[in-house]
């Protein structure tokens, strides 16, 4: 698949601002250990490898598509991501636009939840589907925007009070989730919501949710 991530690092606004919601929210500083389950080519450990001087990087995807310039500083596994399990802990777990590619998304994530370490936080985002478009969708067509079936990537749909509660039982902490990206007007021919509209309704106009876990210190990581 082609992660958010990397078609951010084409063009397209909403994606980049889910990147950099994504990013903002894992509290980057230096000399962390990251893991990018569902990396893709590499984009998001680039920018932290480029912007952070991070202590080690990791990533995991089914196919192994990474970029040749980050192979000599990312500990790349191509395996599925619900075989991520025995990889080693990290202070920042990140799953961007993942879990709706997966036939397991649950137990994806938590194996993923399970190798946040001590002190450390996991950043997970996926299509909003109670979003205003997604909706409407599901009332006048009976599904969702983000799910048609003539888009065949996207097969699991992800709850955000589903996500905490496996966030949660898997002993982090949750935070509120914050949304990102800008959605499309409904039969508007791609216009985006206006900027103002945005800010005020986020979660009903955004085109993803994002949903943080943190490990508290001293806790020992599954």
């Amino acid at each position: 698949m082609r992660s958010y991530a990397d078609q951010a690092a084409s063009g397209g606004e909403s994606m980049g601002e889910i990147v950099e919601g994504a990013l903002e929210l894992a509290r980057p500083e230096p000399g962390l250990r990251w893991l990018d389950i569902g990396c893709g080519r590499g984009d998001l450990l680039r920018r932290v490898r480029d912007r952070w001087a991070p202590a080690a990087l990791s990533g995991i995807d089914a196919i192994d598509w990474l970029d040749e310039d980050l192979r000599d500083d990312v500990d790349f596994r191509a395996a599925p991501a619900e075989d991520a399990g025995g990889t080693s802990p990290a202070d920042r777990v990140l799953m961007v636009e993942v879990i709706e590619h997966l036939e397991a998304p649950w137990s994806a994530l938590r194996t993923a939840a399970r190798l946040v370490a001590p002190g450390g936080r996991i950043v997970v985002s996926t299509p909003n589907v109670t979003s205003l478009r997604n909706r409407l969708e599901l009332l006048t067509r009976g599904g969702l925007t983000s799910f048609r079936s003539d888009f065949q990537p996207h097969i699991s749909p992800a709850l955000v009070h589903v996500t905490t509660r496996i966030l949660s039982e898997e002993g982090l902490s949750v935070t509120p989730p914050r949304f990102a990206g800008v959605d499309v007007v409904s039969l508007t021919n791609g216009r985006v919501w206006p900027e103002f509209l945005h800010r005020r309704y986020r979660s009903l106009l955004s085109v993803s949710v994002i949903v943080c876990g943190d490990r508290p210190r001293g806790a020992e990581a599954s």
